[in-house]
């Protein structure tokens, strides 16, 4: 165009920086050329209609790329949405296993607090089962012991049960003086009568024993002294057994006192007392070392 006085006028000030900054740029730049490159896949034919809706076909473009990203990213939002569901559940889940977990904790707690007092239980309870265990064995007779009491002849045996008898009701009188169980009291009441039974099968047996004295070639043997020995526990039955022992003793010792005098030993050796009748001092003599 013209200017005043038939000038030329000189390029615009802001062509001249659109020129200055087309001629500053770096060809080289890598951002340059991945630009062009990216141009280049949707510009087509250099035509005046391509170049004049160039900036069109670029705004375009980068909405059809926006598109695209918005796009892609509701794909990743989707899958993001369902990560977070799948979060939320799995925080509910673990949510719901601490509730369990200090449930299960609050019971086992209750359970080894029950086990412990149960535990201490049992010790106490075996405590105190050997303690009753170790007081019967030693206040009570076995079953053996009460066999040999109540059924089986008398022997050494049978004597040394009938003082142990003796013995754990004297121990039992001792203890109720100071402690009044039901226990004791039952222990001394059973002892009393297995007591008495002893007496009475030692008494029966010694009046069988003393019977059997009266024969020529009664003895008392040890048996017999430790069975009236026995009987000192019962005054009137060891009364009465002295004076049976006593009564057969003079029977036994007058029958063999008189068979010595008129029959002599066996097979007539030695000869009667008696046959020296006549002869005073001897046959008085004789009868002395006889007796």
């Amino acid at each position: 165009g013209g200017g005043a006085g038939g000038i030329p006028a000189g390029p615009s000030p802001a062509i001249l920086k659109k020129v200055k900054k087309v001629l500053d740029t770096r060809i080289e730049a890598p951002e340059l050329s991945v630009a062009l490159k990216e141009l280049s896949e949707f510009y087509g034919q250099n035509t005046l209609d391509n170049r004049r809706n160039l900036r069109t076909s670029i705004e375009r473009r980068g909405v059809q790329v926006s598109q695209n990203l918005v796009d892609a990213f509701g794909d990743v939002m989707g899958q993001l949405t369902k990560v977070e569901n799948d979060v939320a559940a799995l925080a509910e889940c673990t949510e719901r296993m601490q509730q369990r977990v200090k449930a299960a904790h609050a019971t086992t707690s209750q359970i080894v607090r029950v086990t412990e007092q149960l535990q201490r239980k049992e010790t106490e309870s075996s405590a105190h089962q050997a303690l009753v265990s170790e007081f019967l064995a030693h206040f009570r007779l076995t079953q053996g012991e009460m066999q040999i009491l109540k059924s089986e002849p008398i022997s050494q045996q049978y004597l040394e049960v009938l003082a142990r008898v003796g013995d754990i009701q004297s121990q039992c009188r001792q203890l109720l003086r100071v402690h009044h169980k039901t226990a004791l009291m039952d222990l001394v009441d059973e002892t009393s009568s297995l007591q008495e039974t002893g007496y009475d099968r030692l008494y029966r047996w010694l009046q069988l024993q003393c019977a059997h004295l009266g024969s020529e070639d009664g003895e008392v043997t040890a048996l017999v002294r430790k069975g009236i020995a026995a009987l000192k526990g019962r005054a009137a039955l060891y009364k009465v057994c002295l004076e049976d022992l006593g009564s057969s003793r003079r029977q036994s010792v007058l029958k063999r006192f008189m068979t010595a005098l008129t029959k002599g030993g066996p097979g007539g050796v030695p000869r009667p007392i008696e046959i020296h009748a006549h002869e005073p001092l001897r046959y008085v003599g004789d009868m002395l070392a006889w007796l």
